[in-house]
């Protein structure tokens, strides 16, 4: 196992599995976003050099992570490619009590645009027919299994809110696929 230091704050420990170097990153403590703003995930994956997908993952991450008082990361890549393979991370984010992890998978494709992945997992203590209801528009949804049920947007085809009941609580995963991400977007 490798140890290196990645300026900044911010704690590097390269792994190596089956002779493909990934990468584990992540913030030192709950600390709120950087200079000027700059989500954690953005300052990391300039520091590992992500370019081509970095305007995605910027984008992404000002608006996922919006209102969030609080942030820490968990990052891989390839480190053999930072800027040609897949870029992965998960964030923790909060403001107040509530919590919620927001997932960016982020993957070069010819023509210089990218493959997008984008998750948000929050949950509440309502009930997911009162979350449906109050916080989706209409949406189609359909069962995946008792007590899971996924809408999708149909002015978004490639966005999908799933709504998982447990006792007590309601987990909300919102999901967006972009596979040519452009600027804008």
């Amino acid at each position: 196992m490798n140890r290196r230091t990645v300026r900044n704050g911010l704690l590097g420990l390269a792994l190596s599995i089956g002779g493909m170097g990934v990468g584990y990153i992540s913030g030192i403590g709950h600390a709120a976003p950087a200079r000027n703003n700059t989500p954690l995930v953005t300052l990391a994956a300039q520091k590992i050099g992500v370019r081509q997908c970095l305007p995605a993952v910027t984008s992404i991450a000002q608006r996922g992570l919006l209102g969030a008082t609080m942030q820490d990361i968990v990052l891989n890549w390839d480190h053999q490619a930072p800027d040609a393979g897949p870029f992965f991370s998960m964030t923790g984010m909060g403001a107040a009590v509530q919590r919620a992890t927001l997932s960016i998978t982020a993957v070069p494709v010819a023509g210089g645009s990218c493959a997008v992945l984008v998750e948000r997992v929050s949950s509440g203590a309502d009930n997911c027919s009162i979350v449906a209801t109050r916080d989706l528009p209409p949406m189609p949804g359909g069962k995946l299994i008792d007590g899971i049920t996924v809408y999708q947007n149909p002015k978004q085809p490639e966005e999908t809110y799933t709504l998982v009941q447990n006792p007590g609580s309601c987990i909300v995963i919102r999901r967006q696929v972009v596979f040519k991400w452009s600027a804008g977007q």
